[in-house]
């Protein structure tokens, strides 16, 4: 078996972009739960940096709030249990589709939206474009 590497908090915050602040700001909110050294040092695994990853990426690219983040990631680790072997009745699977279209619907919402502001950019570049060229004309006159 591979020797798990383990990386100090300076060295996940290199690699995220985050602050110090920020990555324990999750570890608090249960996002992530980095192994503890003896002396009470952090140490954070490469899944620990997909996570990390996957947060900001929710958070960035989605607007997802870190309360949805962490719901999301909690369904995505619970699902892929039950998917895996784990025991689960046919109540617990239907609660599963449930929250997984409450998710979808979720993303949805903010992808509408996202697509709303990005219309409205495209209006307003488009304009600026026109105004610009009424410039162009105006020196060639």
């Amino acid at each position: 078996m591979m020797e798990k590497k383990y990386y100090k908090i300076e060295d996940v915050s290199i690699k995220t972009g985050l602050t110090k602040r920020a990555i324990r700001y999750y570890e608090d909110l249960k996002l992530i739960a980095p192994k503890r050294t003896d002396s009470g040092y952090r140490l954070y695994t490469d899944e620990d940096i997909d996570k990390i990853q996957k947060i900001i990426s929710l958070k960035e690219s989605l607007g997802f709030s870190l309360a949805e983040i962490k719901a999301a990631l909690e369904l995505d680790k619970n699902v892929k249990n039950i998917l895996s072997g784990e025991h689960a009745d046919i109540t617990t699977i239907n609660n599963y589709i449930n929250m997984i279209k409450e998710q979808i619907k979720l993303i949805d919402e903010k992808s509408n939206k996202l697509l709303v502001a990005k219309q409205r950019f495209e209006e307003l570049l488009l304009k600026l474009n026109k105004l610009k060229d009424q410039f162009k004309e105006a020196d060639t006159i």
